[in-house]
């Protein structure tokens, strides 16, 4: 009897300590949607170079993408899309085929897709002039510019700068693997137009500037420059990929003017630090 009470507290205690280290752990990251690699010979967006280079050689493999399509066209119940993986850039047009399916996809969806590469789409084909790879689709997601690239981390600055009537406010700034995306309000209170164009925003990280890109695709809007007499504009611009725990970073959007009088608003700067250590200022 001795021993069986022994070692029911030995239990009891194991249990206990079991539920206090569950409690003490750190909880686990929610996964993305984007599809990832499954085995070390799965193909990826950043293997596509080679891959597009000599499509031959990789038949078979499989391959899990993201891209942006820039043509939609069905051959017999087929969905046949031509879409850039590069889609910084509008390079590497790969053929997607994806069967039994007609319609749901448009021009300038992000799509993730899973599938193998099929064949060779010879020169004059619907994708174009160029020999490129042919991907047999067989799972395929519908996304936008932030469901292929997802926020790793997402800062909410909330720091408004007015000045004569208009009232700028940068919102927030995310950080994902391959860019930044930085957001704002434009808030015109006056009688005339306010024109701020992106030509004028720059981030300037350890005395290096850099300019602000426009995204392609959907999924984030970028302001209009033209803001309308009392309109709100919202939006966000692309930068390239900063690391959320890096330098503090100085966003400066400068040539800001109302129209038609040309009265010049100035420079717009705010000072963010990713890692806290410095309070939001402009």
């Amino acid at each position: 009897m001795r021993r069986f009470r022994t070692l029911l507290m030995l239990a009891v205690m194991g249990l206990s300590m079991g539920v206090l280290s569950a409690c003490d752990s750190e909880p686990q990251p929610v996964p993305d949607a984007t599809p990832t690699p499954t085995s070390p010979n799965t193909l990826a967006n950043r293997e596509w170079p080679v891959v597009h280079s000599d499509p031959a050689a990789a038949v078979g493999q499989r391959a899990v993408l993201r891209a942006r399509v820039y043509k939609v066209s069905t051959v017999a119940d087929d969905l046949i899309l031509c879409a850039w993986v590069d889609f910084d850039n509008d390079q590497l047009s790969t053929v997607f085929r994806v069967p039994d399916t007609t319609e749901g996809v448009a021009r300038d969806d992000f799509v993730l897709l899973e599938g193998s590469i099929a064949r060779v789409a010879e020169p004059g084909g619907i994708c174009g002039d160029t020999v490129q790879p042919e991907v047999e689709v067989s799972h395929l997601t519908v996304t936008d510019r932030v469901g292929v690239r997802p926020a790793l981390q997402s800062e909410r600055i909330e720091q408004a700068l007015e000045r004569r009537g208009v009232r700028v406010v940068l919102e927030r700034i995310e950080f994902a693997a391959e860019e930044t995306r930085i957001y704002f309000t434009l808030e015109n209170r006056r009688e005339e137009t306010l024109l701020a164009f992106a030509t004028g925003l720059v981030i300037e990280v350890e005395g290096t500037e850099i300019p602000a890109i426009i995204p392609i695709g959907e999924g984030i809007a970028a302001p209009r420059g033209r803001v309308a007499p009392n309109t709100v504009e919202h939006g966000g611009f692309q930068f390239p990929a900063l690391a959320p725990d890096g330098p503090p970073i100085t966003v400066r959007w400068r040539g800001a003017q109302l129209a038609p009088s040309g009265e010049d608003l100035g420079e717009w700067t705010w000072v963010v630090d990713p890692s806290g250590a410095v309070a939001p200022a402009g």
